[in-house]
């Protein structure tokens, strides 16, 4: 189990506070977010890249500026943004990156399916061009986009999916708030590149809690070795991040030992 740590919990500091701060933090892997920087301009991709590479850091996954679209008339900013983010993700060698439906939850099915398919007709092509894997995240009830559940990433999944490779990442916090965790993994996990974690509303995790370990079991059983973003609210302290990196360690590190030692 490898840990990584959103940067978008330092989004409103420097760029190179933000990345000298995960460093650190102890951390070797941080998944870069796109509201880190100004996406109506490209030139912060080398400045990124130069942060990075001084500091030491890996970026294995980075999170894709995003705009729910609502109309026809947005299609082209969704798409630029996903574009910018996909420039970023090449400079900075980030294998993954994590995607929303770029479509508002608040439209019809026929529609949401046309707006969804004009951005991702543009986006998919260019991410196998660049070798950069898609991994679409199941999002929140707060959220303005679409994709909160099973039956509405199937649905997603059935218009913009490439050949059955797009990936998954499996946003924790949210799947705790619909009820959706085991579901999600039971029916994507042959997907899963990685997962978001943290306790509810984006908060730390203080101690271990039985919704963790039931992640922790789930993702074992499912033979997962990827990723483990942590991705906390702005609102948390350094010993917040600490803490949830400690509790997370400890947790994935017990289920490890106990699953190894009964291997039946």
């Amino acid at each position: 189990m490898k840990l990584s740590l959103s940067n978008e919990i330092f989004a409103r500091r420097t760029l190179e506070e933000n990345i000298a701060t995960v460093c650190n933090l102890g951390f070797e892997h941080t998944e870069f977010n796109m509201k880190s920087v100004e996406v109506e301009d490209d030139m912060p991709i080398y400045h990124a890249k130069r942060l990075v590479k001084e500091y030491g850091l890996k970026c294995p996954t980075l999170h894709a500026a995003t705009l729910h679209v609502k109309d026809a008339v947005e299609v082209h900013r969704a798409v630029y943004y996903g574009k910018i983010s996909l420039e970023f993700a090449r400079e900075l060698s980030s294998p993954v990156m994590v995607i929303h439906s770029n479509v508002s939850r608040k439209l019809p099915e026929q529609e949401r399916n046309k707006l969804m398919s004009m951005v991702f007709k543009e986006l998919v092509p260019m991410a196998r061009k660049l070798n950069v894997e898609l991994a679409l995240e199941n999002l929140s009830y707060a959220s303005s986009g679409y994709g909160k559940n099973v039956a509405e990433l199937e649905e997603i999944l059935a218009v913009i999916d490439d050949e059955e490779n797009m990936g998954l990442t499996l946003d924790f916090c949210h799947g705790e708030a619909t009820g959706q965790t085991l579901a999600l993994l039971n029916k994507f996990h042959a997907r899963l590149l990685n997962v978001h974690l943290s306790n509810r509303a984006h908060k730390p995790f203080t101690s271990p809690t039985t919704s963790l370990h039931a992640l922790a079991n789930a993702l074992q059983e499912h033979r997962y070795d990827g990723l483990i973003t942590l991705e906390l609210s702005r609102k948390c302290r350094i010993e917040d991040i600490q803490a949830t990196k400690s509790v997370a360690e400890g947790v994935f590190q017990q289920i490890e030992m106990e699953q190894g030692s009964n291997p039946g």
